[in-house]
């Protein structure tokens, strides 16, 4: 019953469920999705980032390190990250908690991406066993 999740009338379920279909000209990109609870939607952000902003290939991006911070005191962070960006954020003020250098923390993101060649490129997060794998 303490769950927020707990069924009771008129109520909904809390979910941060937030699988993406990215559509360009028109017709399908990319699709994203990736468990984690709260972290999903800044995780599903950075990957899509990384493949438009950045220029990155799915897996890449998939597999880049991430940070995670909900409006607390305390931004997570990837032990990945390069220690020129945690220096210059802990300059900024905030408060970093460092995790593993591929922390399950973060999720377990799967995606394909439509290349411009037309082929579909699957990729899976390295942070879990997950394999892309396609006929």
């Amino acid at each position: 019953p303490e769950s927020r999740n707990a069924p009771a009338p008129g109520k909904r379920v809390f979910s941060a469920i937030a699988s993406t279909l990215v559509v360009k000209d028109g017709k399908p990109f990319m699709a994203v999705g990736s468990p984690g609870a709260a972290r999903i939607n800044s995780t599903i952000a950075e990957i899509i980032v990384n493949v438009i902003d950045f220029k990155m290939d799915l897996q890449q991006a998939i597999a880049a390190a991430r940070v995670h911070n909900r409006n607390e005191t305390v931004t997570y962070i990837e032990g990945s990250t390069p220690p020129a960006v945690i220096a210059d954020l802990e300059k900024r003020g905030h408060k970093l908690q460092i995790l593993g250098k591929l922390d399950l923390f973060f999720g377990g993101a799967q995606g394909i991406m439509v290349r411009p060649d037309g082929k579909i490129q699957g990729a899976a997060d390295p942070r879990r066993d997950g394999i892309a794998v396609g006929y």
